[in-house]
């Protein structure tokens, strides 16, 4: 390649990261700082409409099992009977959050807990065999969201070790590369590069599997600004939802949110939450990937009536705008199953499966 060339080419991809991420900065420039997302423009709606087809529409995220220290720490452990509801209510994916920094060596090559290994196959084994698409994560990686320096080199180890291990593994098997991304190390740009080292990476042993990345902010559809996604026809962009954050967590423990009674479901309420999913979807057709709402609930310690009332509204929302989804949770803290009754709740059942057109082609 000739010098004139190699410099043509850097100039040309140079351009088009900084178109990507100027449109970031033009499609969220007008969120409020200060509340939740704040997303106040309209999406365009021929944007909207070319937004590629995700690889899985509807998910529940087994939540407060391998996400703990140790499974069965935070009161639930996955059961195979769980993902017979799972698959029998209509949904297509299951999301498992793994806390794979605990069970991982302090020191190069940080080698991976055989046990844990095998558990996260047991459930994802068990899962594909379901029907069911899995999407394994790295979650609650603590101390990678305060030192990042020392900490991007373990969590390349962790991914090059799972790469290699879920090597020949179906389609099925998703990868989402970090959970909630924070703090003010995590800059756009140290996020994009990490990235797209991941993404590298996995493609050595992956060429066609998918690969889900989100922007920093805790997931939220804030930290879409100047997130630039790997350029590959197989990756997936994720955000996270719960506004308005007062209502959603109203109660929770670990919240800061003591004040209880918050009511939601009025016409500007449910406008605001509309106008914000449109700018993840509208954000997604510019960017040229599917989007994914990677998590979205309401507190179990909210009156369930109104729980529903939000879940639905959202997961209605997510599906006219092309948006696959994955509920938080199944089974703990914003559950949509009752463990004690092994049952589902039907409010939120209905909420999250009931008569909208996508829910009806799912069954």
């Amino acid at each position: 390649m000739t010098p004139l060339l190699r410099a043509l080419l850097v100039v040309s991809a140079s351009f088009a990261v900084l178109s990507l991420a100027a449109l970031s900065w033009m499609l969220f420039s007008s969120q409020s700082e200060a509340g939740d997302d704040g997303v106040k423009t309209e999406p365009r709606q021929a944007a909207r409409a070319a937004a590629p087809e995700p690889p899985f529409r509807s998910c529940m995220n087994l939540g407060g099992a391998l996400e703990a220290p140790r499974e069965g720490e935070w009161g639930y452990v996955i059961q195979d009977r769980h993902l017979d509801r799972i698959a029998a209510a209509g949904f297509d994916a299951v999301r498992l959050p793994v806390r794979w920094s605990a069970h991982a060596e302090t020191r190069p090559p940080h080698a991976i807990s055989a046990a844990l290994l095998a558990r996260v196959d047991e459930v994802a084994h068990a899962a594909l065999q379901r029907g069911l698409t899995v999407i394994i994560n790295v979650h609650h990686y603590e101390e990678l969201m305060t030192d990042p320096d020392r900490h991007e080199p373990r969590l390349e180890a962790i991914w090059r070790q799972l790469a290699a291990h879920y090597q020949g593994w179906s389609e099925g098997l998703v990868f989402e590369l970090v959970n909630e991304p924070h703090g003010r190390r995590w800059t756009s740009e140290r996020l994009n590069a990490l990235n797209a080292r991941l993404t590298a990476m996995i493609r050595e042993r992956h060429p066609d599997r998918w690969v889900i990345v989100g922007g920093g902010d805790w997931g939220n559809l804030s930290g879409l600004r100047g997130l630039v996604p790997p350029d590959d026809a197989r990756v997936m962009t994720t955000f996270h939802f719960y506004t308005p954050f007062d209502f959603t967590h109203q109660g929770a423990p670990w919240a800061n949110r003591p004040r209880t009674g918050v009511g939601w479901g009025t016409a500007e309420e449910r406008a605001e939450v509309s106008g914000m999913l449109a700018q993840g979807a509208d954000w997604g057709a510019h960017a040229g990937t599917p989007m994914f709402l990677g998590e979205f609930g309401v507190y179990r310690g909210v009156p369930v009536a109104d729980r529903a009332a939000w879940t639905r509204h959202v997961r209605e929302e997510a599906d006219r705008l092309n948006i696959a989804w994955c509920y938080w949770d199944f089974a703990t803290t914003l559950n949509a199953f009752d463990t004690s009754r092994d049952a589902w709740i039907p409010e939120l059942r209905d909420a999250l499966t009931g008569d909208s057109v996508q829910a009806l082609l799912r069954r």
